[in-house]
Parts: structure tokens; C-alpha cells; sequence
């Protein structure tokens, strides 16, 4: 066995997630709450934070991570006063070819996944000993290829559900650029 070797002084790790505080990031806290407001009920109460998250990287797909939400574990409700804090990827919020709808869509996607854990037997909102509410995380609507769907259409209840949800959202695709490219003609549905 050989011996390591020094490679000289050690650099600093780099830190990955910088937390922004309400005073110096206060247009993005108006974002959420404006957010939480509107469509977003169950999370009137939660604490929600916002971080920047400098780490991440395209994946071998291209695909980039613009924001992740995290649910606090019981022990850092216990150290911080957060229940959720949504990661955003700084570069891309901080983008000037970033429209105000982009952002908007990033934060409300990334609460989405934020909701109330249901006692099983009430529907109530679950508490814990303490009385505070318990939290969870939900998954995404839809997991499919953009291959199997121009296939077989809407071949299972949430593609289905999926595409009445776009035909009734916005008529227009948003750009990287920030301009709004013209929505793709409307053509009908195969019925299944």
C-alpha cells in the first residue's frame, strides 16, 4: 500500500445554498406570498423560506434543476423557524431574460409539492404532540415520455387530466428569451 500523497493546502468547500432573508430579498417573499394567497390555502400557516441552490448542473439530458422544494425533517423545525424551504436554482432566477410569469410559475410549481399531511381518519389537518401541523411532500400530476404520449395519446386518467388541464391554461408557450411564442394551433384529441 502506498502512502497518499499531499497535493498541497486544501481548498475551502464551496458552499452550496445561500438562505434569503425576507428584508434583502423581500420582491421574491411578495412572489410567494402572493402565491400562497392565491392558490395555495393549506399553506397559510406554514413557514416557508427561500434559498439560493448554486450547485446545480444540466443532467447528461440537458435537463436543469430550476427549484426543489424540502420539507423540513423534525429536527430542523426544531433548530429554524421553517417547515418548507424552496430551493432556486440563482442563475435562472436572476436572469434577465426571465419573465415575472416564469418566476411566478417556478415558485407555484415548487409549492405545489408543499401540502398539509390529512389525519386518516378525520381529513383533518394531522398536529403533532406539540399542536403544530404536519407536513408533506407530493409528487408531480404526470410522469411520462413526450414519446410514448405524441403515440398513444392520452392513454391512462392522468394524461388524460393532464391535457384538459392545458387546453383550459394559458393559450401561449413562454420562451427562455422572455417573449411569449404563439400557441400551436389547437388539433382534436384521439378519444381512447
Amino acid at each position: 500500500m502506498s502512502p497518499r500523497r499531499r497535493r498541497g493546502p486544501r481548498r475551502p468547500p464551496k458552499v452550496a445554498y445561500t438562505l434569503l432573508t425576507r428584508e434583502a430579498h423581500g420582491p421574491s417573499y411578495a412572489r410567494l406570498d402572493k402565491l400562497v394567497e392565491a392558490h395555495h390555502d393549506e399553506l397559510r400557516d406554514a413557514r416557508i423560506a427561500l434559498a439560493w441552490c448554486t450547485s446545480w448542473r444540466a443532467d447528461p439530458d440537458g435537463r436543469q434543476t430550476l427549484g426543489r422544494c424540502k420539507k423540513a425533517t423534525a429536527l430542523d423545525r426544531e433548530l429554524m423557524a421553517w417547515d418548507f424551504v424552496i430551493l432556486l436554482q440563482q442563475e435562472f432566477w436572476q436572469s434577465e431574460f426571465v419573465t415575472d410569469d416564469q418566476r411566478d410559475a417556478l415558485l407555484d410549481h415548487e409549492l405545489c409539492h408543499a401540502t398539509v399531511k390529512e389525519d386518516p381518519f378525520s381529513g383533518d389537518p394531522l398536529r403533532d404532540d406539540r399542536g403544530r401541523i404536519v407536513y408533506r411532500l407530493r409528487k408531480h400530476d404526470l410522469e411520462e415520455f413526450a414519446a410514448i404520449a405524441s403515440r398513444y395519446g392520452t392513454w391512462k386518467r392522468d394524461l388524460e387530466l393532464f391535457a384538459q388541464a392545458l387546453a383550459r391554461g394559458k393559450q401561449q408557450r413562454l420562451t427562455l428569451e422572455g417573449t411569449a411564442a404563439p400557441a400551436a394551433p389547437a388539433s382534436p384529441e384521439p378519444v381512447h
